[in-house]
């Protein structure tokens, strides 16, 4: 084949046609190849285990019979294999061939004539197979030359058998095994072969379902020793049917539907042994003489399981001499002619036995008998039918019935063929327990226990549990289910979704015993593992989830399922490779989305600071900037979220209704936490395993030091750098004073912003903040855990060493607020010193000019007097002198308040010219002057009206009282007080104090247990509430947002470019008016105060006119 290949490989681009050769060679090879590694077609010898005289092809997964079988093979074995057919010359060499084994293959067809050369043969064996009919051909010339044939068609699909099948059989100890096929009728001739007597000793045809025999179906046979008809639908003989038979020893038929047996049916025969045990047999279906027989041969007669209340006398007449005959109890006249008769007159317990040969023995152990070998005697079987409560069947022996609902009061019982039992139910309600299993009588059947539904069959159990109920014993009472997270379907506990348990707290033969036991009551039938009937150990306890989408639980399994991505205790934690989001994991970013978050972070932060600076530079302090506006309604509105991110995220344990938990994620995204802004680190270092709480522990406390650190680093290198430049002390303490309001006042806004966040997170980390779970449901076995984050552990070493350190850290969380606090007095106080020397001053001065202006007065008289009556005479002949006089005169006084300023101290200075917002005004602006204190009075009201649920939990309505107890009084002192200036600020911050009330109070309804019944109603009411507080709690950001465009649009419309411009339209007016009114309009404008703009840019006529003039 090789060198076939490399030379048509050399030769393949000479000719086109090559190329089919090579293709057909190629396939013909192939053709070779599959067929040679036939294992069929193999020589036996080669495949199989080869003797003197025997083959054994068991198991060689052979798909057809091997040649080359020696021909002086006397036993083949072919059994185990593939075999679908018998060709005609399979076995034509094997003369002497003794016993085939062709069981247990898929065989549907035996050719004609495939055993005529199988002279010899004793043992033929085809039980197991697919055969579903016989003809005339198939058993040509088989064994003819023996007089002991067994031939086994047992287990086979047989439902037809064609006349003559068996008419060349004639073995006198021959048998022919039937059994348990689907045979319904035996045909006529089915051994004849004209002008022969055949001689055979037994045949069964057991366990089919035969109810019809053709009159002539034995016609041929003079000699049948035994024949077996049980388990079959026979209801009748026929009269003729044992004529020809002169030699009938056995004949079984019970479990049949028999009802009627004529007179002289068996007179022709010597039979010895009548079975008519289980059918329909009563006195009306026996004739005078239903027991004939030649010469009065029986000798046992089994009519148990049949209902007679007399037999004619004549009948017994028939019998032989000490003859048994075993009755059912229920006849009522006993032969008085008879003395010598052994009548047992039996109830359904009696079982019989019968004395039969091996092969009998086999069928009749798998037809309602336990036949065991009989001692001393070889080759001898003694069958017993199966007693009460037991069952017989094609596994061989009897079966005792399950316990539950099943018990049998009759003897030698047979499995149905399709159920595979056959045992009697007991009455609805009632079951037959493990002490008296197997079930005999139906007073074998008791209640069943507590918490089964009575109403239904109780199958292979005690009764169904009742609904809502589960079990830990097969045969037990059922429990009813706990109330919270378990759903019982199915007679155990398993988790509904939204919540969750764990096994990881007892040994693990606990969960694998509950597992075992879970699979056992879910088993209906009665294949169910006795050995894990029920379930001794104990259960875990359940919990709600936190986020009820975190726990799944779809499957019906014992174990908590966690949705994508979450795992961990109460499914809190996120797998690794993802991270946290709004109470959701999410899978983890490549790194560059990191890095792109960090600078958008960085890069919205640094566009804030850019234009809170360029507000600083442009606008002097006259009236409130536009800056300090929007600052003061980002205060309310940040005040109002991380309150409400905090309220959702401590009670999330609260059955909150869906759409206000969605918004809650939202604004915990609000809540300006630190931590919610970048992705968690372990998607970038995998053995990062802090849990969440502690990292923002970390993160903010590093934060707020960084922070201050920061500041205090600007300040010295600002320091140093004008110190290096040699600054003048002025100008240095003038720069350094500037530096420093723009430091605090940067890190009191970031301090301000992170505060409420860091306060949460050192409050949840003290011990209060652990709760102790109970794991199994007795409650001997707890853990601690923290509860703002289940991960940790709060006995482990580590919390612990963090525990010291939010103890430590409490002093930031008081001490915060109080320095803040002491600062702002100090300031104060030190403001009111400097406010007090500067009025002395300033008197003093003004006092100083009036005596020098005095003097001159008195030592000048041309000086001043005549500069003013000429100037006066000058703006009454000519307008442009009275503008020039009037320059003049303002910047003269321009002047003057310059010199002022500059014999002030450097620091008076720089409070009249100080920048729009500081430190100081961002915490007291907006308030009023007696209330100068109240933004620290709204710190602490951030940390109060959450602190009773971080320290205790939100699951009890007294800390919720008491949480309702702070929101109403901080929403008293502010409607009472009214600190705020402006109107419409107070009535921002009062309708985010009532938002937050209302929150809290709804919260206090959902703590409170709910009652049984009208779910409807309450899912409708869980709705509408839902609805209302998500729009309540949107209104704030939408107030906050519609006034801050307010307050926008009317500072653009009074910019500096529209001021001027009406002060020129107005100065133009003034120049063409008549002097007079002029002069009059002039005195108006000087008695009109200054109008400041919310922008903090006054307009003063003189420099506007002056403005206009100069354009």
């Amino acid at each position: 084949m090789a060198q076939f290949v490399v030379s048509f490989m050399r030769q393949r681009k000479t000719c086109l046609g090559s190329l089919g050769i090579f293709w057909s060679g190629m396939a013909l090879l192939c053709s070779l190849s599959v067929c040679l590694a036939a294992r069929g077609d193999e020589d036996a010898c080669k495949i199989c285990t080869c003797g003197e005289t025997y083959v054994d092809c068991n198991g060689r997964n052979l798909t057809s019979v091997p040649s080359g079988i020696p021909q002086g093979t006397t036993s083949l074995k072919l059994k185990h294999n593939l075999l679908t057919n018998i060709k005609k010359d399979a076995f034509k060499n094997l003369t002497e061939l003794l016993y085939l084994h062709l069981d247990d293959n898929q065989i549907s067809y035996i050719q004609g004539g495939s055993f005529r050369h199988l002279n010899s043969l004793q043992v033929l064996i085809l039980a197991k197979n697919r055969l579903k009919s016989l003809d005339s051909n198939t058993t040509e010339g088989l064994g003819v030359e023996s007089s002991k044939l067994y031939i086994s068609l047992e287990d086979n699909r047989l439902t037809h058998l064609s006349p003559y099948t068996f008419s060349r059989v004639d073995s006198p100890d021959g048998y022919i095994e039937l059994f348990n096929n689907r045979l319904s009728t035996i045909p006529s001739k089915l051994f004849y072969e004209y002008g022969k007597k055949k001689e055979i000793y037994e045949i069964n045809f057991s366990n089919n379902n035969i109810s019809e025999i053709a009159p002539d179906a034995f016609l041929g046979v003079s000699s049948i020793a035994k024949i077996h008809l049980s388990i079959n639908k026979i209801s009748s003989l026929p009269e003729d049917l044992f004529d020809n038979i002169t030699i009938l020893r056995t004949l079984v038929i019970g479990f049949n539907m028999i009802h009627t047996i004529d007179d002289y049916v068996f007179s022709e025969t010597p039979l010895v042994n009548l079975h008519l045990f289980h059918n329909n047999l009563t006195s009306h279906g026996l004739g005078e003489h239903p027991f004939a027989t030649r010469n009065k041969s029986l000798q046992l007669v089994s009519l148990y399981r049949n209902f007679f209340d007399h037999i004619f006398h004549s009948a017994w007449q028939d019998l032989g001499q000490k003859c048994n005959v075993s009755l059912e109890n229920t006849l009522k006249v006993v032969p008085f002619t008879r003395a010598d008769l052994s009548i047992d007159l039996v109830g359904s317990w009696y079982a019989s036995s019968i004395m039969v040969e091996r092969f009998t023995g086999k069928s009749m152990n798998q037809s309602g008998f336990s036949c065991k070998d009989l001692e001393g005697v070889r080759n001898t079987f003694n069958c017993t039918s199966c007693s009460q409560g037991t069952y017989g069947g094609e596994f061989g022996g009897c079966k005792p019935c399950p316990p539950g609902g099943f018990y049998q009061d009759n003897t030698g019982s047979v499995a149905n063929r399709h159920t595979g039992m056959n045992c009697k139910e007991c009455n609805k309600g009632t079951y037959v327990p493990q002490n008296k299993h197997p079930g005999k009588t139906i007073g074998d059947c008791t209640v069943c226990p507590t918490g089964t539904n009575k109403s239904l069959h109780s199958g292979y159990r005690a009764c169904p549990c009742a609904s809502n109920h589960y079990r830990k014993h097969r045969f037990g009472q059922c429990f009813p289910c706990p109330k919270k997270g378990i759903n019982c379907t199915g007679e155990y506990q398993h988790l509904l979704p939204g919540f969750w348990w764990t096994w990881d707290w007892g040994p693990a033969e606990n969960y694998q015993s509950y597992k075992k036991f879970v699979g056992n009551v879910r088993t209906h039938n009665n294949s169910y593992d006795r050995h894990t009937e029920k379930f001794d150990g104990m259960l875990p306890k359940v919990h709600k989830c936190p986020t009820s989408e975190s726990c799944k639980n779809l499957a019906a399994g014992i174990n908590a399922s966690c949705d994508d991505g979450h795992a961990g205790f109460l499914c809190t934690q996120c797998q690794a490779g993802s991270y946290a989001w709004l109470d959701k994991c999410f899978e983890c970013p490549g790194i560059w989305a990191l890095i792109l978050e960090v600078l958008a972070a960085l890069v919205i932060l640094a566009v804030l600071l850019m234009i809170v600076l360029l507000e600083l530079r442009r606008h002097k302090r006259s009236g409130r900037s536009l800056i300090s506006v929007l600052f003061s309604r980002f205060k309310i509105l940040l005040g109002f979220y991380q309150i409400m991110g905090e309220i959702f995220e401590v009670m999330n344990e609260l059955s909150w209704p869906e759409t206000l938990v969605e918004l809650g994620s939202f604004l915990q995204l609000l809540e300006a936490n630190l931590m919610q802004v970048i992705v968690s680190p372990r998607c970038y270092f995998p053995d990062f395993t802090y849990p969440n709480v502690y990292i923002a522990f970390i993160a903010g406390a590093s934060f707020s030091v960084t922070v201050i650190l920061l500041g205090l680093g600007i300040y010295g290198f600002r320091l140093f750098h004008l110190r290096v430049k040699s600054a003048p002390d002025e100008v240095r303490k003038h720069t350094m004073a500037k530096t420093n309001e723009r430091i605090l006042l940067a890190v009191v806004i970031l301090l301000f912003v992170a505060y409420p966040s860091l306060s949460a997170v050192i409050i949840s980390l003290l011990p209060s903040g652990c709760v102790t779970f109970s794991l199994n449901e007795n409650e001997n076995v707890t853990v601690t855990r923290l509860r703002s984050d289940y991960s940790v552990d709060c006995n482990s070493s580590q919390h612990v060493a963090f525990n010291y350190a939010a103890e430590v850290s409490v002093s930031y969380v008081v001490g915060f607020p109080t320095v803040l606090l002491i600062m702002l007095w100090l300031h104060r106080r030190r403001q009111a010193s400097k406010k007090n020397g500067h009025q002395l001053e300033t008197a003093d001065i003004q006092a100083h000019s009036l005596v020098d202006q005095q003097s001159l007065l008195d030592t000048d008289d041309t000086g001043p007097s005549c500069s003013y009556h000429t100037a006066s005479h000058a703006d009454q002949t000519h307008p442009s002198d009275s503008l020039h006089t009037e320059d003049e005169e303002i910047a003269h006084i321009g002047d003057s308040l310059e010199r002022l300023s500059s014999e002030l101290p450097l620091e008076e200075s720089i409070e009249v010219n100080s920048e729009s917002i500081t430190w100081v005004s961002f915490l007291d602006e907006n308030y009023k002057e007696q209330y100068w204190y109240w933004e620290i009075v709204e710190l602490a009201r951030k940390v109060l009206q959450v602190l009773f649920v971080l320290l205790f939990g939100a699951d009890d309505q007294f800390i919720l009282f008491a949480t309702i107890i702070v929101s109403v009084a901080f929403l008293i002192a502010h409607a009472y007080l009214k600190p705020m200036k402006d109107a419409a600020e107070h009535r921002i911050q009062m309708w985010s104090l009532t938002t937050i009330f209302l929150n809290l109070l709804a919260a206090s309804l959902l703590v409170l247990p709910s009652e049984d019944g009208h779910t409807d109603d309450s899912d409708a009411r869980k709705e509408f509430l839902a609805v209302f507080l998500v729009l309540l709690n949107i209104s704030i950001f939408v107030i906050v947002a519609v006034s801050s465009i307010h307050v926008c649009l009317k500072v653009l419309s009074q910019t500096a470019c529209c001021s001027y411009t009406a002060a020129c339209f107005r100065h133009i007016r003034r120049c063409l008016a008549p002097s007079r009114h002029r002069t009059q309009e002039e005195h108006r404008d000087d008695s009109e105060p200054t109008t400041p703009l919310i922008s903090g840019v006054p307009i003063e006529d003189r420099r506007n006119n002056n403005e206009c003039r100069a354009v």
